[in-house]
């Protein structure tokens, strides 16, 4: 294999998942939540797929979440406005998490075209055309009549977006962000294998949906350092396109806390999703010259 098809494989399996979106309009009138404010209107997020459509490990653990969040457990439930399903352009829908200070992180190939041989990077770069909007969630089948958001905010810069075989992950910028956020894991090495996690996204386009528990693994376990790079880890966590950049929750005493970004579904036959160590991800933004851990105004856990 030589490398431009390597580059090839490696950009399919990264954006396995990805969730290609057809733009519509869905009315969001109805019955409100005290705590949840719709707004006039939301993009259709229907979608077709790419690559490996899903990786539904076993039995499929993903649970639509309510408006109100009550069927989400207790120590997490005050986080959900922090996510927001960002719709890029015309183009598709991913997963993202505010982390303070109206900065959001997501997955890196996002933002590049599907079509190109990688590796792709991008750093300060404009993003009119990107939109967030967060807390959706709530559908006839979870008690509320319509999908409700708290609120839609722009992209006014990518500070980073990395997609190499190395990592996979993009830090961005946006106004209105929401009052709440999910802080970063300020740990000085990757996090452990066997940390308990859990997953929030928006798979195939729909409202908010949480994988429930799994647990992380090295990607020496399962081979995939040669695949996805030194920066990747495994988890099985369930996820669908549209759960791409979905953050990787650790769970613990003091709340969850972000430890990674979720890229994509290993190949078919593997029993396993992947993503990249939010660990690796600081230390590339620090050597660009940017310190995520100031700029969000986290100060440890």
């Amino acid at each position: 294999m030589n490398l431009g098809e390597h580059m090839e494989r490696i950009s399919i399996l990264r954006r396995s998942g990805l969730s290609i979106l057809f733009i519509g309009i869905l009315s969001a009138c109805g019955a409100q939540h005290p705590t949840v404010e719709p707004i006039g209107f939301m993009p259709n997020l229907s979608s077709t797929t790419h690559g490996e459509p899903s990786k539904i490990i076993g039995q499929n653990t993903l649970i639509p979440v309510k408006a109100n969040g009550s069927n989400v457990d207790s120590n997490l439930r005050p986080f959900l406005d922090a996510l927001g399903a960002i719709q890029i352009g015309a183009k598709g829908v991913c997963s993202g998490t505010h982390i303070g200070n109206g900065y959001v992180i997501t997955a890196g190939h996002c933002f590049f075209d599907e079509n190109a041989i990688g590796p792709h990077i991008a750093q300060n770069k404009s993003c009119d055309s990107v939109k967030v909007h967060w807390g959706y969630r709530g559908s006839p089948t979870t008690g509320s009549p319509k999908p409700v958001v708290i609120g839609t905010s722009k992209c006014t810069k990518i500070i980073y977006a990395e997609e190499t075989q190395q990592r996979d992950f993009a830090i961005f910028k946006v106004d209105n962000a929401p009052k709440v956020k999910i802080g970063i894991a300020l740990e000085s090495k990757r996090t452990q294998s066997g940390t308990k996690l859990t997953i929030f996204g928006y798979p195939q386009g729909r409202p908010l949906e949480w994988s429930q528990y799994c647990s992380l693994q090295l990607s020496t376990t399962a081979g995939l350092s040669a695949i996805f790079g030194p920066s990747a880890f495994v988890h099985t966590c369930d996820t669908e396109p549209g759960n791409s950049g979905s953050a990787v929750l650790a769970i613990s005493a003091s709340g969850p806390r972000v430890v990674g970004v979720h890229d994509g579904a290993a190949p078919l036959g593997a029993e396993y999703n992947y993503a990249t160590y939010l660990f690796d991800a600081r230390s590339v933004l620090k050597s660009k010259g940017f310190d995520l851990d100031r700029a969000i105004g986290n100060s440890g856990i």
